[in-house]
């Protein structure tokens, strides 16, 4: 219990993730760099549609595979530390 007598009441959601990976060549030195991101989202009754439906598994996992596809670094971020 919390110090006022309160209840602390925690729900987990089921979390849905997209790894892009995209390689690029330093601008420095010319090497090929590789660069990693995870896309997460989860599926709860937060999480909704533009017209206030709440999002399915398969709609969470669309937008989330369609954020990770569309992920375009610029060449900056391809510099590496010993550049």
């Amino acid at each position: 219990m919390s110090p006022r007598g309160y209840r602390r009441i925690v729900e987990t959601y089921e979390q849905v993730t997209a790894r892009a990976d995209r390689k690029g060549r330093c601008p420095g030195c010319g090497r090929v760099v590789r660069r990693s991101r995870t896309v997460m989202n989860t599926v709860s009754p937060f999480n909704k549609n533009p017209d206030g439906t709440v999002r399915t598994p398969a709609e969470v996992q669309a937008k989330v595979a369609a954020e990770a596809a569309a992920w375009d670094p610029e060449p900056e971020h391809f510099r590496h530390g010993r550049c």
